[in-house]
């Protein structure tokens, strides 16, 4: 297998820091993290890749060593920089997998750049109804700015206690990339973000590549509900959901056997 790589390049105005697995000449797969993590907390999932894929790992605008947050904070810019960053590294149809934000970021790019991608998966991404969660915003931004400020008090070995402690099952290789992820993130994230000007249906509408959306138990805190999925599937020809038990909204840690056959069984169908 080639040796991992990492690199930053110019793409929509902005440094994007990436770390690079596979070969060159193999098939792109983009993986695009959640809010508050990192290109590296798809490590464990990339490993599972490399063999068939050029595995691409994005670190967000605000997020890793990518440039920090100026100004608004938005899924239309992600999306943006995502665009970009296929473009600058002349990536050919490439796959988007993405986790929450990350989620909603691929169906962004496969609905404003539809000639860009071959296909998107997506987990638990924040498709829920958009009135509800603007009423909220506010409220859930400062719960998370919380949230974080109280992560970022604790030394690197105490996050570390602390993610084994409220994650005993997840996989080894999630733990030290979600505490670095955690150090690094600029908390602007939550003080600046604009959210989406689209609802997901209107998203959904304009997606016409193959799509695998992958959700958890509501139960255990994951976003997508069963009645929202089966909604989602009216608008992709090529739609498919897949769910995963025993999984919250961090499926692939939570799950990672079930999760990783769910996605190469999909990534087969479209080679």
């Amino acid at each position: 297998m080639a040796q991992w790589r990492e690199d930053t390049v110019m793409a929509n105005g902005i440094h994007v820091h990436y770390t690079q697995a596979g070969e060159l000449t193999k098939p792109a797969i983009i993986l695009l993290h959640g809010v508050t993590d990192s290109g590296l907390c798809w490590t464990h999932v990339a490993h599972a890749l490399e063999q068939d894929y050029r595995v691409i790992m994005p670190d967000a605008r605000g997020h890793g060593r990518s440039d920090r947050v100026t100004g608004e904070f938005s899924t239309e810019m992600l999306a943006d920089d995502v665009a970009g960053l296929i473009q600058v590294l002349q990536l050919e149809e490439p796959i988007l997998l993405g986790h929450s934000m990350g989620g909603m970021t691929a169906l962004t790019v496969a609905a404003r750049y539809p000639n860009l991608v071959r296909a998107i998966l997506l987990e638990d991404p924040p498709i829920i109804d958009r009135s509800p969660q603007q009423a909220e915003a506010g409220s859930r931004s400062s719960q998370m700015v919380h949230w974080l400020t109280g992560l970022k008090a604790m030394t690197r070995d105490e996050l570390l206690v602390h993610v084994r402690a409220d994650n005993p099952t997840w996989p080894e290789e999630d733990y030290v990339p979600w505490v670095d992820s955690k150090i690094d993130v600029d908390p602007a994230v939550f003080q600046s973000i604009a959210g989406i000007s689209r609802s997901w249906r209107e998203l959904a509408a304009d997606i016409t590549c193959p799509v695998l959306l992958v959700i958890g138990d509501v139960e255990r805190r994951a976003i997508v509900t069963p009645e929202a999925a089966q909604e989602a599937l009216r608008y992709w020809a090529q739609g498919k959901v897949v769910h995963i038990a025993e999984a919250g909204h961090n499926i692939r840690r939570d799950n990672y056997p079930d999760f990783m056959h769910a996605v190469q069984a999909f990534l087969s169908t479209i080679r």
